[in-house]
């Protein structure tokens, strides 16, 4: 067997190519994404510095707010200058600290807020001491109250400066993180799509290089199964060839046996016969030459067995066609069997209801009849009758047969030895004891005739008491008959779809049809009964609600009768 390559699952220079631009895209997402974590730690570092000033701004605020607050009561004489002082210390302090960005709220305070504290604190320096005197209040209010809006107004305008620049901060880090998760997005779509194109490339690949693989595992496993066949064949061949030796080594022996066993006696009788007609010219040798003549008979009859077989096998697959009346073949063999029968004193009748054509050989089926008669008469005793009838008959399947009985008062058969009657060279157990010469061919030969002529061949027996032996045979048909057996198969297939197909509206005009049809072709039973159901639909005396289950019926009906026609075409 011839070895054949199976392709080999591989990846192409463009999916490798693929492949690298899906594992770059995956390296650079995976380096973009650490760089942005380092990123959001910075971001969260940024935050927690804008946290820190933020909450400084908050206290310098309240400190100014609380400053503010002390400058207008002691303008009103409701504090002394101290307490105002002491809130000027205080938000000192607090514009003095510095955060973790690395300055202080004085720094991020702009002038005016400056100028405005520096006002207050020389109002406040040039004022006595203690609480405002009731005389200056309205003076120091109408001086003080602008430079405390001032220092209000400048103290929200801290606050709002940074809260935007936070905002800007916050909007440029929103920025930028946007932008690196559209990058990620990017190479993670990048990825996914030359990943998925890869697999599906690669799956692609290797689909058609697994359907090549099958398909070549198939021719391989088609091509093992016609190695075995062969082998398998081979071997059927060489027992074949065995059995053919065997059954040769078999013939050679029963022949050298048959033919020596009445050559023997020939030969001894004819020297027997020499000496005593030296001795006495005038001595009576009529019984010596009627034992010459049986053995000469016996020699015959062997000699024509194996003809016979000879001429059966190189027949074999040859269809015998010629139209035969039966009768006549039976009168024929009786007329050639009637001076042994009469030498044994036996009797023999034939009745016959009818004249009967089959189809066949003539000489073959002469054959089966003087074989079965020669039976007959060899295994009874003298005087006894044999009975012969014909008689037509017909099979399950409607299959027309001639049957012919041929039987007698022999000595019978033991039934282990019926069913291996027809083989070639076998006798039964009770004949072959030498007080009935034979071959062991007779019946194999009329088995193997009948079997050209697809007849059949069946044997009862009772030991000590007889032998009934059955033949059938097809009945001869025309070439119309023919063609209608070919056809009927078909007609009747057809038939049942269209019943099965058929409607409650299309009832009455399929089943005249069909039942009409396959009445021709010999299903009257199934043709009458359509017919039947299809007058009742025309009267309108048919129930439709049970349309279907009288449907199913015919149904049932039709495929009996194709399973019946299946029988016969086997048969």
């Amino acid at each position: 067997m011839r070895h054949r390559s199976f392709p080999r699952f591989h990846v192409t220079k463009i999916q490798y190519f693929i492949f690298a631009i899906a594992c770059c895209s995956i390296l650079a997402l995976g380096f973009f994404s650490f760089t942005q974590s380092n990123s959001t730690i910075e971001k969260a570092k940024v935050l927690s510095d804008v946290e820190t000033p933020a909450a400084s701004i908050i206290f310098t605020q309240r400190e100014t707010l609380v400053y503010a607050t002390r400058l207008a009561q002691w303008s009103n004489g409701g504090t002394s200058r101290r307490s105002v002082q002491i809130a000027r210390n205080i938000l000192a302090q607090r514009l003095a600290v510095i955060d973790t960005s690395g300055r202080s709220m004085g720094e991020r305070a702009q002038a005016p807020y400056w100028t405005a504290l520096n006002a207050a604190d020389k109002i406040v320096a040039s004022a006595p001491p203690g609480v405002l005197p009731e005389a200056t209040h309205s003076e120091i209010n109408g001086e003080i109250s602008p430079i405390i809006d001032e220092i209000l107004a400048q103290s929200r305008a801290l606050v709002v400066s940074y809260q935007r620049t936070v905002d800007r901060e916050m909007v440029n880090n929103a920025k930028r993180v946007a932008e690196q998760d559209r990058r990620n997005l990017f190479l993670f779509f990048i990825f996914i799509i030359t990943g998925t194109l890869f697999l599906l490339l690669n799956a692609r690949t290797n689909f058609k290089n697994y359907r090549i693989a099958s398909e070549k595992i198939e021719e391989e496993q088609l091509q093992l199964d016609k190695t075995l066949a062969d082998l398998k064949a081979a071997e059927q061949a060489v027992i074949e060839l065995q059995d053919i030796n065997e059954t040769k080594n078999a013939f050679i022996s029963t022949v050298n046996h048959e033919l020596r066993t009445p050559l023997t006696s020939i030969i001894g009788y004819i020297d027997l016969v020499r000496e005593l007609r030296e001795e006495n010219p005038s001595a009576d040798l009529s019984q010596y030459l009627e034992i010459l003549d049986r053995n000469a008979q016996i020699l015959l009859h062997v000699v024509e067995s194996i003809l016979s077989i000879s001429k059966i096998d190189s027949n074999k697959g040859h269809k015998a066609t010629e139209k035969v009346e039966i009768n006549q073949i039976i009168d024929n063999a009786m007329f050639i069997m009637a001076p042994a029968i009469e030498k044994s004193s036996q009797k023999i009748t034939f009745k016959a209801d009818e004249e009967l054509f089959v189809e066949g050989d003539p000489g073959q089926l002469n054959q089966v009849f003087i074989n079965l008669l020669g039976n007959a008469n060899k295994f009874s005793p003298r005087g006894s009758l044999i009975e012969v009838s014909l008689n037509s008959t017909t099979l399950k399947g409607g299959y027309e047969f001639a049957r012919i009985v041929v039987q007698d008062l022999g000595i019978g058969i033991p039934k282990e030895d019926i069913e291996n009657l027809a083989t070639r060279f076998f006798r039964a157990k009770n004949t072959d004891s030498g007080q009935y010469p034979g071959t062991g061919l007779g019946l194999a030969i009329v088995q193997e005739i009948l079997d050209l002529h697809r007849g059949k061949l069946t044997i009862e027996s009772t030991l000590g008491e007889g032998t009934k032996i059955t033949v059938l045979i097809p009945l001869y048909l025309s070439d119309y008959e023919k063609l209608i057996r070919e056809r009927s198969s078909d007609v009747i297939e057809r038939a049942i779809h269209a019943l099965e197909d058929a409607s409650p509206a299309t009832a009455h005009s399929v089943t005249h049809t069909i039942g009409g049809a396959i009445g021709l072709y010999g299903f009257e039973e199934a043709a009458q009964e359509l017919l039947k159901y299809s007058k009742t639909l025309d009267s309108g005396g048919a129930d439709l609600e049970g349309f279907e289950i009288e449907k199913n019926r015919l149904v049932t009906l039709l495929k009996r009768a194709a399973e019946e026609m299946g029988n016969k075409t086997h048969e």
